[in-house]
């Protein structure tokens, strides 16, 4: 597994894409991890239009998050298995600093964003 301090998390969309994004800084993080979702006629399933980016990686992987568990105090996003040599562990956790300055989104917020981007996948997200 895993961990790091979240101090930074964003939620946008862009060019009809979905994305949270989860840094230990706002403007240059060593430790990250991004979630995109786009929608895209020419994917065989949901799943395939859901990325997964770290810091591990060398790019962006579709199809391969097993589960993602959001808490009050962490998100936990489990890759499939035969993903984990990619993404460098089984997976990530991303802990929220409490009251920090760079935190842009309440958990709320997140917990939609979320239910957004995995909406009709077969992610198994627990809330």
């Amino acid at each position: 597994m895993k961990k790091f301090a979240a101090a930074a998390i964003k939620c946008y969309e862009e060019d009809e894409v979905l994305t949270v994004a989860l840094g230990d800084d706002f403007k240059n993080p060593s430790n990250f991890l991004v979630i995109t979702r786009l929608d895209d006629e020419d994917n065989a399933s949901v799943d395939d239009g859901i990325g997964l980016l770290t810091e591990y990686a060398n790019y962006e992987m579709s199809g391969a998050i097993s589960e993602v568990v959001l808490g009050l105090n962490s998100l936990e996003v489990v890759v499939k298995p035969e993903f984990t040599d990619f993404f460098g562990s089984l997976s990530i956790v991303a802990e929220f600093l409490p009251r920090s300055n760079e935190l842009s989104i309440n958990y709320l917020d997140l917990k939609q964003w979320l239910h957004d981007i995995f909406e009709g996948s077969n992610v198994n997200f627990v809330v």
